[in-house]
């Protein structure tokens, strides 16, 4: 009996502490309630801010004719130009000769006055001693074929002992030491470059008058000219002086 009142009691006393713990701990700053509350969910908005259309500009390409022909397009400064032929080192004409980029290039240039020379008035009056412009412009070659033993071999009337063609020629574009294609500048605004070419009828063949005894035959020469040039698969270089092999005359070798 006396042990069931002191269990009593002891639950008494437990029942009457229980308020005063729960006060303590919730006048700790630390204490932390298990209640948590519930917040409404909301449904999320599937909002996008919507801004005013800005207008489309085309990408910035310079408007050089032969460089972007096309989307992608490849320029080779090796591959001729549609002006060339098969064994052509250089044009005489060329419709897609890209006047206004090198105008461009020209006005843009403080020095292009420095980089230019050019004799544009030539012939064999100032070229060839002994021998006039009419003269040269008269030889008749039409008779000689190359061969030993034709007639046209040994007939004739004057001319070089090697026939040959000459003209004094402004090319648009040319073959370089280096083997890649180049506009020339020429006759565009009052640049143009003049250059003598004279090329061989016959090269290899025997010369003419002379007896099959001489074993001669024509050989082709060649000079080097330096001319202002523009690279139109590189066209931000500008204006500048490039190198170019161009044929000079048509001799006669006699082998030892």
């Amino acid at each position: 009996m006396a042990l069931k009142m002191m269990l009593l009691g002891l639950m008494v006393v437990a029942a009457l502490a229980k308020p005063e713990l729960e006060a303590e701990e919730s006048a700790d700053p630390q204490y932390h309630s298990k209640y948590e509350p519930k917040y409404p969910s909301y449904p999320k908005l599937s909002y996008k801010p919507s801004y005013p259309a800005y207008p489309a500009y085309p990408d910035y390409k310079p408007s050089y004719d032969h460089s972007y022909k096309k989307e992608n397009y490849y320029c080779d400064p090796r591959t001729p130009p549609k002006c060339a032929n098969a064994s052509a080192t250089f044009c005489l004409s060329d419709y897609e000769y890209p006047a206004q980029d090198i105008k461009y290039a020209i006005e843009y240039d403080p020095l292009v006055l420095k980089k230019y020379a050019d004799v544009a008035v030539q012939s064999a009056d100032n070229l060839i001693a002994g021998v006039t412009a009419l003269q040269e412009k008269n030889f008749d070659y039409s008779h000689y074929k190359g061969k030993f033993y034709e007639e046209g071999n040994w007939v004739g009337g004057e001319g070089y002992i090697c026939p040959s063609d000459v003209i004094y020629a402004r090319p648009k574009r040319a073959l370089n030491v280096d083997g890649e294609w180049r506009v020339i500048v020429q006759d565009v605004a009052y640049y143009t470059q003049t250059q003598r070419v004279e090329t061989c009828l016959f090269a290899g063949a025997s010369c003419r008058t002379l007896a099959p005894c001489h074993r001669s035959s024509c050989v082709q020469k060649y000079v080097y000219h330096r001319m202002l040039s523009f690279d139109p698969c590189n066209t931000y270089r500008g204006l500048f002086i490039d190198i170019f092999k161009l044929p000079s005359a048509c001799s006669c070798r006699i082998p030892a």
